[in-house]
């Protein structure tokens, strides 16, 4: 599946562009991650353009002193990227700070980026990076099973009823094939956050 994952993400000179130029900007430790990663997989499996539905390339780094802002980044990139798709930049070093306000609930400082991925529905947390070759580096902390059997489950570290609730809702309306698991069930076990 990782194979796969990579070639369909090789095929898509949007998300490559986009990997390029994080790494051209100086952006640390970052992973094109979520939603983008996994509608792709999605669209894939049900014979869709692979962009088909993707709002945003959600695009997560760590930098614990915030050298440089997130609205910086995103000014860069406007100026940089050839295409047309969104970017969505959030420093995972700073989540704590506006998670409550987001998401109705409190999470503790994260130390890494990858520790803030784990925290997301395990279908949706995986991201790729690029190594110092500009091959395409896979980081899913739960696999990509769900993912690909198109199965969304809840991930209650840092989450809501509610949210969860509205964002599933969300992947049903545009996804019919997917299924959802109710909040108070789940398929496999998460691994602890570290």
């Amino acid at each position: 599946m990782e194979l796969k994952l990579q070639q369909l993400i090789k095929s898509v000179p949007e998300l490559m562009e986009t990997a390029e130029a994080c790494r051209d900007v100086g952006l640390p430790n970052f992973y094109i991650a979520g939603g983008a990663i996994t509608q792709l997989i999605w669209n894939s499996l049900d014979g869709k353009d692979l962009l088909d539905k993707v709002k945003d390339f959600d695009i997560v780094y760590f930098d614990k002193i915030n050298a440089v802002s997130e609205t910086s980044f995103e000014q860069y990139f406007a100026k940089h990227l050839r295409h047309s798709v969104e970017v969505d930049i959030k420093n995972q070093a700073t989540m704590h700070e506006r998670y409550l306000q987001k998401f109705g609930c409190s999470i503790v400082e994260y130390a890494s980026v990858e520790q803030g991925i784990k925290s997301w529905l395990t279908a949706f947390a995986i991201g790729f990076t690029l190594d110092s070759y500009g091959n395409v580096v896979i980081y899913a902390p739960y696999g990509l099973e769900d993912a690909f059997n198109m199965l969304v489950q809840p991930n209650k570290s840092a989450m809501t009823v509610t949210s969860y609730n509205k964002m599933t809702a969300g992947y049903k309306a545009r996804w019919p094939k997917v299924q959802v698991l109710p909040w108070d069930s789940s398929a496999k076990k998460l691994l602890k956050s570290d």
